[in-house]
């Protein structure tokens, strides 16, 4: 007898429980916050200058 209500009691508790989502759910999200900051972040001088130097090298390579 004391089996259903010690049952219930267990499905009342778990019905309070926050849902937790799944673990690839939670880390997607969490992937996702961190690129979005990192889209936000300024592009450092040092990898401009790369660009830079990259865009004149393929340049000079070019055939005219």
């Amino acid at each position: 007898m004391n089996e259903p209500s010690g049952r219930r009691k267990a499905q009342r508790a778990a019905a309070r429980r926050p849902l937790m989502a799944d673990p690839s759910t939670q880390i997607a999200s969490k992937l996702r916050a961190l690129y979005q900051a990192l889209e936000n972040e300024p592009i450092p001088h040092q990898f401009i200058e790369l660009l830079e130097r990259l865009d004149a090298a393929e340049s000079a390579q070019l055939p005219r």
